[in-house]
């Protein structure tokens, strides 16, 4: 989410780290952070039962969320609204909205993300100063804590009453959050735990709160590294993660995923975590393809989220070019040529710096947002990537075959992707070139047209079966989208 250098100046204040609890009245809790790392948790001892937390009032009164409850579809390749439609993902990543903006503010970010076409956004249930917020404590920017006392079984009603009307809010914009009920940055900071049982409780006492609100979708992790020497069995911050997810579907069961570390993972990745997660978050800073590709060959299949890429603003891989417009729509349109069913956007206004509220309307938001337009104009759930039976014939470019550090603007190869009846393609151009398609794997007479994907306008393609991308795009930039679809 930051800079790879504000990361390492980050993940350098956290080493000193060195979280210890000590005896409690009801036995001895011991929660210890490793001083070499600070996702190295060790989480000791027990702690009450889930349930046995003292009863603050519940969830405020109000009507059920009016948002997009969304389910992951039967065939596992995306996510379904209430109706059993399948719903793009079109996120933004406000990482610390809950903890650095007033309800006010946020309302108005929520109004502006609509009014852009976002339906999804990124959001931790509590702060740290790694994930944007204002303080180590969990604390808002008005000096209210997630828990009393600290402790994480006993919440806040305040705190949790905040939390509660902004994701209300969101359904009334239309928007899902998903949300980190603990992160990478939060454990060990403002979320510890004395024992595996308190992290069970803590994921029920939240979820209890929120069971009445539909619009969320689960996720934990962050930037998250595992650490441990027997990756199946998971590490002691894995099993509180877990725990918390066994917790939260006490109340209510949502979908559920985890994002793991940077440069480029995918959730499924981990042998720990493959079999829990119900999605797959995508993680890169290289070019997407070939992390949702890894992701789209999971098995069984499950929807492949592209969750984060390089953030408008920012520049993850230092000495490489900066993120531009360009970046973010290669990023996006890889990412759905390749079998994702939805993609997340994020500015460097994810922490909230001075000033965000000017730059809300940013050329980096429309480009995502345009991106996806043009892709919600298709049967985008049925697009299968053309890797083993190619549409592309000639003019791909190089494929990445490995995870060698590489930027997004340093690679440049075409992604395709084709409904199985072959009714609808979509080929993605990074750069000019000519390209070669076997329409004898399409649909006979379909129209084929190039997609400005920086304005959605359109240019006649011909008859092929050679395509030359037209030149500058409105951009400036080079990359065109080659669509098939419909009678010519």
């Amino acid at each position: 989410m930051s800079s790879w250098n504000a990361r390492r100046r980050l993940i350098t204040a956290a080493l000193v780290a060195v979280v210890v609890l000590g005896a409690a009245a009801v036995g001895v809790w011991l929660a210890v952070r490793d001083d070499a790392n600070p996702q190295a948790l060790r989480i000791e001892g027990e702690g009450p039962e889930v349930g046995s937390v003292p009863d603050d009032g519940g969830a405020p009164p109000g009507a059920p969320g009016v948002g997009t409850a969304w389910t992951v579809s039967a065939d596992g390749r995306s996510f379904q609204d209430e109706s059993g439609r399948p719903v793009l993902v079109r996120g933004d990543s406000p990482w610390s909205l809950l903890t650095d903006l007033s309800s006010e503010e946020i309302r108005d970010y929520l109004a502006a993300r609509e009014e852009q076409g976002f339906n999804a956004l990124l959001v931790s249930l509590l702060g740290a100063t790694g994930n944007g917020g204002p303080s180590d404590s969990g604390a808002t920017v008005d000096d209210v804590s997630p828990f009393l006392d600290g402790d994480v079984t006993r919440l806040n009603p305040e705190y949790w009453d905040h939390v509660h009307a902004a994701v209300a809010a969101a359904s009334e914009h239309g928007v899902t959050m998903f949300l980190y009920p603990v992160d990478g940055w939060t454990i060990g900071t403002s979320f510890v735990p004395r024992s595996i049982d308190e992290c069970r409780t803590y994921g029920a006492e939240v979820g209890a709160r929120l069971a009445d609100l539909s619009n969320i979708v689960w996720v934990t992790g962050g930037d998250y590294f595992p650490v441990t020497n027997e990756p199946e069995d998971g590490s002691d911050v894995d099993r509180c993660f877990d725990a918390v997810r066994e917790g939260l579907d006490t109340a209510v069961e949502r979908p559920f995923s985890i994002q793991l570390g940077y440069d480029k993972s995918v959730s499924t990745d981990n042998p720990f975590w493959r079999p829990r997660v119900d999605w797959n978050f995508v993680y890169t800073y290289f070019p997407t393809y070939r992390a949702v590709l890894d992701a789209v060959e999971a098995a069984p299949s499950i929807p492949a989220v592209m969750g984060e890429g390089n953030y408008e603003g920012e520049n993850n891989q230092p000495e490489t070019p900066p993120t531009t417009d360009e970046t973010i729509r290669r990023q996006v349109l890889w990412a759905m040529t390749s079998g994702a069913c939805g993609a997340f956007f994020g500015t460097d206004d994810w922490e909230f710096l001075p000033g965000w509220e000017t730059r809300l309307d940013s050329s980096g938001a429309h480009a995502a947002a345009t991106a996806l337009d043009v892709v919600e104009e298709f049967a985008w759930w049925r697009l299968w990537p053309d890797t083993d039976d190619p549409l592309v014939t000639s003019g791909r470019g190089t494929l990445l075959t490995d995870d060698a550090p590489t930027d997004v603007l340093d690679n440049d190869y075409v992604t395709a992707a084709l409904t199985p009846d072959g009714s609808q393609a979509l080929v993605y151009v990074p750069s000019t070139r000519t390209i070669t398609v076997d329409r004898a794997r399409l649909a006979p007479d379909l129209r084929a047209r190039w997609i400005d994907p920086a304005s959605g306008v359109e240019a006649p393609a011909g008859d092929g079966p050679t395509y030359t991308t037209p030149g500058p795009n409105s951009d400036g930039a080079t990359d065109w989208l080659l669509a098939f679809d419909g009678a010519a």
